[in-house]
């Protein structure tokens, strides 16, 4: 067993591996930093290009001017609101490639992605290397999968409970996600 996982352990005592891979709450909050910024490129294009305005329930979406849409539905006020559909392409694309840089390219070469970065942990092979482009692709591919809701998302469930705390996208894609100190030296799950 790597040094890096054997725990200190108190005179008399004996010392208990470490899991590396006990990282969930780093790993929600990776998560959650991650999907924060996705969030706030499709704001600030939204905001900053949509034009937003209200009109009357009547006039959308029959009376609407082209390249308009309406983005919520009818409420008791009788107003909707209404941006620019390129506004709101422009959004989308952006958290796409935000989502194709982040997620895929930069995990995959790297390890982590910004939030990961932020929190401590890394995604690793089982050699402890990073994981690559295509098993990037793969466990990103997989929050299809893995954001199922079921009271809480169906990823998080699996890796609650899974050997190496792995959600569905980790074990379709042959990963694991370890604390920092961990990464570059190959994954024993105790």
């Amino acid at each position: 067993m790597d040094a890096r996982y054997a725990a200190a352990a108190p005179p008399g005592r004996h010392a208990r591996p470490v899991d590396p891979t006990r990282a969930l709450w780093r790993r929600i909050v990776a998560y959650a930093l991650d999907g924060l910024a996705g969030g706030l490129i499709a704001l600030v294009v939204i905001v900053g290009f949509a034009d937003l305005d209200t009109l009357d329930t009547a006039d959308c979406p029959d009376q609407l001017p082209g390249g308009r849409v309406c983005l919520d539905a009818p409420t008791d006020d009788d107003t909707v609101t209404v941006a620019d559909t390129g506004a709101l392409v422009a959004a989308a694309a952006l958290t796409f490639g935000w989502v194709v840089l982040n997620d895929v390219l930069l995990q995959g070469l790297t390890g982590a992605t910004i939030g990961k970065f932020i929190t401590g942990v890394r995604t690793v092979r089982p050699d402890g290397g990073p994981p690559g482009v295509g098993r990037a692709l793969v466990r990103t591919l997989m929050l299809v999968v893995d954001v199922i809701n079921l009271i809480l998302p169906l990823g998080l469930w699996v890796a609650m409970f899974s050997e190496g705390h792995r959600r569905l996208g980790d074990m379709v894609a042959g990963t694991y996600v370890v604390k920092a100190r961990y990464a570059g030296a190959p994954v024993e799950v105790p």
